[in-house]
């Protein structure tokens, strides 16, 4: 029921994105399946009247007293004409099929993919912590288009193998019942073992599954050149080579198994061939000395007899890969049942800007320790405050609060007085401009990657090279010939891939062109050299007075130029103030900031 359910839901989602080609595809696909037997029944009937003709002519017989089952010399050309005319358009719509087929996969691609990312825009942010939704999504990531494509061909492949068969079929029961019956009591078990030995062919994909991607994890780093680099400078290739040689020997020693089973089903399948054939062959030829078969009905049974051995065998192979990508389709069916939010912001406009956490906790789905306790703090429309704290105090958190992806367990985080994910996501995007610890790298012009943070302003050069300017990496646009507009990354031939401290320069370029009331800064100068941070700095304090800032940092020089400044601890805020204030006070800020002094002298030293 499974295999049916999910074949329906590919023909489903086939017909809704394409349903003319959809259509004419399956039109071309099940229609030409009868052709097989309709052949037979004509050349049947052309060898039973031409050699009624010839019977006729030889006994200078007149035309009317043709034999039984014969006919004149125009039925045969008619049936002649209309055996190429059949064999012509067979194949006619078959290629009509196959260009069918291929328009219905580019639109698959072009309209399935749209819709996807937009149901992955309305995911709950939380969805992304789950284990089992991380499985879907690394599944997804290998086409999902193709799958649903895969799984309604292989579905209209078996359809009109199913069909030829049954039309063949239909014709040997004609010519003979007891011919009939005998090939499906032989037929039946070769589609078995056909089908069997697919399986276990599919069964070793699956079950070796785990030794194939460390295989492939394997032959990856042998071509990541960082990966080449360790392993060269610590000596490893010894001891992967023996991890590969581990899960190889693993591999092969499936694969002789299965091959093993394999081929004594085929065999067995083999030695049911000869007897399907030794059987036709003799009951064809006893039908026709005996007279109860015409020489006509003699060469359809033949011609018959060889189409539905191949077809057997076709049916066994499409099958098996039918019930493949029917399953495979399971996580794309799961990825379109999962929970979507419900209450996308509606709110499109406010009266004023002041960030407000109440009594705010949170705990990441799935877990049990809470990440924020009972937080609270204002922010004032243009003020500047950061954040600070050890690694796991909750700073990264409270920015993901802060722009809606996640719920708190507990308390409100409102901007402008309205809870932020009742804000329409358009407005939250004008207000917030975010630069994230984990920033992206994109595979794109380095005028995009900087547009992205306001892609207004995707065509003004002096305003993109300004915020490169400000990121210092306006040497990034100024080395290169063409500028903004040189790729980033391998994709393109004349990409050039970037440092992790010059992507990091890209990123905070992004939020230096933002147009948002707010700019927030998380971990910005992580990957920076001690100079360039210095430099940052300075760039920083002009963005500053421009906009309302949060920056959420452990190196708490970047927290001076902040109007306040929030110490978290364990989840908690435990200290606030300006920098002089807390650096008078005992506490976390003094400790970290002079233990952080003595480090950063050491290593400008």
């Amino acid at each position: 029921m499974k295999v049916l359910r999910n074949c329906v839901f590919c023909f489903r989602t086939m017909f809704r994105y394409a349903p003319w080609n959809a259509f004419a595809a399956t039109f071309c696909f099940l229609v030409s399946a009868t052709f097989g037997g309709m052949q037979v029944l004509l050349l049947r009937n052309i060898v039973d009247g031409a050699l009624a003709y010839v019977q006729r002519a030889a006994e200078f017989l007149p035309e009317g007293a043709a034999a039984e089952g014969g006919g004149g010399i125009g039925m045969v050309a008619v049936w002649g004409i209309l055996l190429v005319a059949l064999m012509s358009q067979g194949t006619s719509l078959q290629r009509i099929g196959a260009y069918q087929m291929d328009l219905m996969s580019m639109r698959l691609m072009k309209r399935m993919t749209i819709d996807s990312v937009k149901r992955l825009m309305e995911l709950e942010y939380a969805a992304f912590e789950e284990q089992n939704v991380q499985e879907v999504f690394q599944k997804m990531s290998g086409e999902p288009e193709n799958g649903v494509y895969n799984c309604c061909v292989s579905t209209m492949f078996v359809l009109q193998k199913t069909i030829s068969l049954i039309v063949s079929m239909g014709v040997i029961f004609a010519i003979s019942p007891w011919m009939g019956l005998g090939i499906a009591l032989i037929g039946i078990p070769m589609l078995v073992l056909g089908y069997y030995a697919a399986g276990r062919n599919a069964a070793l994909t699956e079950e070796a599954a785990d030794a194939r991607r460390r295989m492939g994890d394997l032959k990856n780093l042998l071509v990541n050149k960082h990966a080449v680099y360790e392993m060269k400078l610590f000596g490893a290739e010894r001891f992967l080579t023996g991890k590969w040689n581990h899960y190889s020997s693993l591999y092969a020693r499936m694969a002789m198994r299965e091959n093993k089973r394999v081929m004594l089903m085929d065999l067995g399948s083999r030695v049911l061939n000869v007897v399907y054939l030794i059987f036709v062959i003799s009951m064809a030829g006893a039908g026709f000395l005996a007279g109860s078969f015409s020489l006509g009905q003699f060469a359809g049974a033949l011609n018959a007899v060889a189409g539905i051995g191949t077809l057997l065998n076709e049916c066994s192979l499409h099958v098996v890969w039918l019930l493949q990508n029917a399953m495979r389709i399971d996580y794309y069916i799961e990825f379109m049942k999962m929970k979507t939010r419900t209450d996308l912001g509606h709110v499109a406009s406010l009266s004023h800007y002041d960030i407000a956490f109440e009594n705010v906790s949170f705990r990441y789905p799935g877990t049990q320790r809470d990440i924020l306790k009972n937080v609270t703090f204002y922010v004032k429309e243009g003020e500047r405050i950061a954040f600070v704290g050890e690694n796991g105090a909750g700073k990264s958190t409270v920015v993901k609060l802060l722009c809606g992806l996640y719920e708190p367990t507990g308390g409100n985080v409102t901007l402008g007085g309205v809870p932020v994910r009742e804000l329409e996501p358009d407005l939250r995007f004008r207000l917030l401009g975010v630069v994230f610890q984990n920033f992206q790298s994109y595979q794109l012009t380095l005028r995009e990657n900087v547009a992205l943070g306001n892609l207004n302003a995707l065509f003004e050069d002096r305003r993109l090279m300004e915020a490169l300017r400000m990121a210092d990496g306006a040497e990034l646009a100024l080395s290169q010939e063409r500028g903004l507009d040189r790729n980033l990354g391998k994709l393109e031939e004349d990409g050039q891939d970037l440092s992790r401290g010059q992507w990091q320069r890209v990123a905070m370029a992004r939020a230096f062109v933002s147009d948002a009331r707010y700019v927030i800064l998380d971990e910005p100068t992580a990957s920076l050299d001690p100079l360039a941070e210095s430099r940052m700095y300075e760039n920083f304090a002009q963005i500053f007075r421009e906009r309302g800032t949060i920056m959420i940092s452990h190196r708490l020089a970047s927290a001076r130029m902040a109007d306040r400044i929030l110490v978290l601890d364990g989840g908690r805020i435990v200290q606030e103030g300006n920098h002089e204030e807390l650096m008078g006070a005992e506490g976390l800020y003094r400790t970290m900031f002079l233990t952080q002094s003595v480090l950063y002298r050491e290593e400008r030293a």
